[in-house]
């Protein structure tokens, strides 16, 4: 593991508390919050909608298991358009204005008994909730709920601190609803028969787990040391977990791997939420930070809120920015256009200076080797990445390694060529299904 970088901690903020911003007028609420699939739009412009209706769903040609997405706020649907997608893409979206009483907002919660539910209709509730996994991204955890049952289980894998040191969302998540996640993550290992649950902890953060929560299941709690980096990436986790195995010889979790279920906290919340309170995911825990902003502050934000919106909710702009980096500076997205809706994979927004960016010109490879000396996994990311990057054929030879590659990026930050080698070995893995 190496040290956090300084460009990391720098950007590296604790809050006390989570802020709610004020509502605006106009949402955009995009449909392709999970993936490039089409959604098929339930609502027609000029109907009313209330806070938490169903308004999209997507169309499952192939028969895949995936979440929909429900409204913010209560208003009057608008005109569907193109909008600009936090990961970079275009992608289409309704245009909601807000009007009319809420469903959600300002009423009380009443808990109810997840266990007298039916395992069918938790996972109905799951996908009509609009639940996902964003442990990685953001992806369909009914379908990988699934796969779990169909492969005999496996082991729940809980991740409560942020695998991007830049970010604390994930860590506020666990340390400030610790007894919502635990639960949440009862209720998944009871969906997916799990063999027993691993829970990984920041050290010195202060989050302990209530036995009571996951008393149905074997329960392995680590803390990690997140001023480390990396270490909250799946292979980094399947590592830790065995090196345990090893030196406590307590081989019941020696079964962990890539197939086992790996969430975070965010996500466990939202399971919480929608199978314990019947709330579907319509806002999330987004810290927005920056220099170049008056303040800084962890919101908890509908889905469909711009970028924009929500600088302003901190004092606007002292100097300004140049771009906003999404979900952390080691593993997050650069973006220019600020007009682009909050949506369920949005963890963090940081602003950034001219001055702040570095050059994103890329040359040709020097064959200098820094890429090989800074990869944790002790692999060749210039090799691995070479039929993009020397333009040779690939002969499936490296198959292997590529899927050892957790995508912590550091030989992107090494390399003086300032080629993108995770994110083209990313695509490579993706074409050759590791």
């Amino acid at each position: 593991m190496k040290t956090v970088s300084k460009l990391a901690l720098s950007y590296r903020t604790r809050f006390p508390d989570s802020l709610s911003p004020f509502l605006p007028k106009r949402f955009v609420v995009p449909f392709n919050q999970l993936s490039d699939k089409r959604y098929k739009c339930l609502v027609k412009e000029g109907e009313p909608v209330m806070e938490g209706q169903l308004i999209a769903f997507p169309m499952k040609d192939d028969g895949s298991e995936e979440a929909a997405v429900n409204s913010p706020v209560p208003g009057v649907a608008g005109p569907v358009v193109k909008c600009r997608l936090p990961n970079g893409r275009m992608g289409q979206g309704l245009e909601i204005n807000l009007s009319g009483s809420f469903s959600f907002l300002g009423k009380s919660e009443e808990a109810r008994d997840w266990k007298a539910v039916g395992q069918d209709d938790v996972l109905k509730l799951l996908l009509a909730k609009g639940v996902v996994n964003t442990f990685d991204g953001c992806a369909s955890l009914v379908s990988q709920i699934s796969s779990c049952r169909e492969k005999g289980g496996g082991f729940l894998v809980v991740r409560l601190f942020d695998e991007d040191p830049s970010r604390c969302t994930d860590s506020f998540i666990g340390s400030k609803h610790t007894r919502e996640v635990a639960e949440g993550a009862s209720i998944l290992a009871s969906m997916m028969n799990a063999q027993g649950i691993v829970f990984l902890l920041p050290k010195n953060g202060g989050v302990s787990i209530e036995n009571k929560f996951v008393s149905d299941f074997a329960v392995l709690t680590l803390e990690l040391d997140d001023s480390k980096y990396p270490c909250g990436f799946k292979e980094n986790i399947i590592r830790t977990v065995r090196k345990y195995v090893r030196n406590t010889q307590s081989e019941y979790f020696g079964g962990i791997n890539g197939n086992s279920l790996f969430v975070d906290s965010g996500t466990l919340l939202n399971v919480y939420g929608a199978i314990v309170l019947g709330k579907p995911v319509i806002e999330s825990f987004v810290e927005v930070k920056g220099s170049c902003l008056m303040s800084s502050a962890i919101f908890k934000v509908r889905h469909g809120t711009s970028i924009a919106d929500l600088a302003r909710q901190c004092g606007g702009f002292k100097t300004k920015p140049e771009r906003v980096v999404v979900n952390g500076m080691l593993c997050g997205t650069m973006l220019s256009d600020f007009d682009v809706p909050i949506t369920k994979s949005v963890k963090s927004l940081t602003f950034i200076s001219g001055a702040q960016m570095y050059n994103q010109d890329f040359t040709a490879c020097i064959r200098c080797g820094n890429c090989r000396g800074v990869c944790p996994e002790q692999l060749f990311p210039d090799v691995l990445a070479g039929p993009v990057i020397f333009d040779v054929p690939d002969d499936g030879c490296f198959s292997e390694s590529k899927a050892l590659c957790s995508g912590c990026r550091l030989c992107n930050a090494v390399c003086p060529s300032h080629i993108p080698l995770a994110q083209i070995i990313s695509l490579l893995k993706n074409e050759e299904g590791v």
